[in-house]
């Protein structure tokens, strides 16, 4: 995914997490929709060789071992939802079925979706859970 993309999202930090963010925002996952995002999350877990396990209906469990030093210290789970609400703009042509987002920024601080609902819910949970997990 990383190798093309050309990122909006350039100067807020935390980069790596916006840069996860902006990935998800490309992926179509309305509630029951959920297949293209669980693939796109197996596949991150895959590459940085973490555990993972997916459900039939598209929960995904990575997990993480302990850092060096670490390994009797109670573990952390982290959990998020991979759908997002799905709302646009009476005269939007956005096919929430095949369509990602089109993100926006302004002043390079403000970043909202053109025409529809931005999936924030809760994809930023996704997002920073991502950037934890590859640093």
């Amino acid at each position: 995914y990383k190798e093309q993309i050309m990122y909006l999202i350039n100067d807020i930090e935390p980069k790596r997490m916006f840069n996860y963010f902006e990935e998800i925002s490309r992926i179509p996952r309305g509630s029951g929709n959920e297949k293209a995002i669980a693939d796109y999350i197996c596949d991150f877990a895959s590459k940085k060789g973490l555990f993972c396990i997916r459900d039939a209906v598209n929960n995904v469990f990575i997990r993480k071992e302990a850092s060096a030093g670490y390994e009797n210290v109670p573990a952390v789970m982290l959990q998020g939802h991979t759908d997002m609400v799905c709302e646009k703009n009476a005269d939007s042509t956005h096919d929430f079925l095949t369509d990602g987002l089109k993100l926006s920024i302004k002043d390079g601080k403000y970043l909202w979706a053109d025409g529809t609902t931005l999936g924030g819910d809760d994809g930023i949970a996704v997002a920073m859970m991502m950037a934890i997990l590859s640093g």
